[in-house]
């Protein structure tokens, strides 16, 4: 099996390119009528919305598991909702697709990816299971973070700074900002943006503002007592988002860790030099998109193989790993963890 997953990912990732723009073709030859409207910037806008579907596609075939592809094909469907497009087009597209796709894939591999197209649109006629806010107004520190994050969605980061050092000053730990208050908050920009809410630029924003608040909070967390073991934060090559991945760094720090965050997009002989260099005791990888996963199994032998002594421990985490699967064990960690808290309690126990 693993050798058929293999050959199907080769030519989803080879072929890419070429079967993206056959599909869009297809589509605008199929429709003139309504796709005329959108020209060759629709053009290449949907070669690169049908290189997502195929790079979901891909991991879904590799990691065996075709919730990785319906469960983003929800959320297109939940996207172009939002957006007022019609469901019809996903359908279409991924018919065009299948269509495509059986001129490149051999026959006796083709079953297994008409089986996870079919698996998506039927996913298009079920009902869209929406998400409610990550913010509860009710649990603790609820209002707080969500005061929080509506002055960072309005442009008023100086004033949602102030909230947060009154809450400081006020004796609130700062383990209680980081969980409640800053991560729903990410959370919940992440999910309006996702439904098209709000653009992205208003995504980075709010993160910037947030890490830039983070970072003014750095005297309360380097002031721990240090433990003597050291832990590397990371996110894979190709994967930009990085700040949960510093607010786990900064949980260890507090926790008396000694932390080196080398940030996102990291290459993968950085990340075993800067092991090698700080004599890392255990290293967290992040990704938060799941067709990063083949990449992070990679980069995971990679460290194994090029970490001759003193191999680190090894943690994932990020909302491109499906807390419910035990996915870690796939791809060759040591563990896997679901926040900054959770993380530095399994570290603490491995090093035990």
């Amino acid at each position: 099996m693993q050798e058929i997953q293999d050959q199907l990912q080769k030519i989803l990732n080879e072929k890419k390119s070429i079967i993206a723009k056959e599909v869009v073709e297809k589509q605008y030859s199929g429709a003139p009528g309504f796709w005329e409207q959108y020209g060759e910037k629709g053009k290449r806008k949907g070669m690169q919305d049908v290189a997502y579907h195929l790079s979901f596609l891909s991991e879904a075939i590799q990691l065996e598991d075709p919730d990785i592809f319906t469960d983003y094909i929800e959320w297109v469907k939940l996207l172009f909702r939002e957006i007022n497009l019609s469901e019809k087009i996903i359908i279409n597209t991924l018919e065009y697709m299948k269509s495509v796709l059986k001129e490149y894939i051999p026959g006796n591999l083709y079953d297994t990816v008409l089986s996870i197209l079919e698996a998506g649109i039927n996913k298009v006629s079920e009902p869209v299971q929406t998400e409610d806010s990550y913010i509860d107004p009710d649990a603790e520190m609820g209002k707080i973070a969500k005061e929080y994050n509506e002055l960072l969605l309005e442009g008023r980061r100086y004033e949602a700074g102030r909230l947060i050092f009154k809450e400081v000053d006020n004796g609130r730990p700062i383990k209680d900002i980081y969980l409640k208050v800053f991560q729903p908050s990410q959370m919940e920009v992440g999910r309006l943006w996702l439904m098209n809410r709000i653009s992205v630029a208003k995504e980075h924003y709010v993160s910037a503002a947030t890490q830039m608040t983070m970072s003014q909070l750095y005297p309360y967390i380097f002031s721990t007592q240090r433990k003597g073991f050291s832990f590397i934060g990371a996110c894979v090559g190709g994967e930009l988002h990085e700040i949960g991945l510093r607010m786990v760094c900064d949980f260890f720090e507090m926790d008396g860790w000694d932390t080196y965050y080398l940030g996102a997009n990291t290459p993968a002989q950085a990340i075993i030099e800067a092991i090698q260099q700080y004599k890392a005791d255990v290293i967290g990888l992040s990704i938060a998109m799941p067709f990063h996963q083949s990449l992070l199994k990679d980069l995971i032998e990679q460290i194994k193989m090029g970490v001759k002594e003193k191999k680190p421990k090894i943690l994932v985490g990020g909302n491109g790993i499906d807390s419910g699967k035990e996915i870690w064990k796939y791809l060759g960690a040591d563990g896997y963890a679901e926040n900054a808290h959770e993380a530095v309690k399994l570290a603490n126990k491995i090093k035990a």
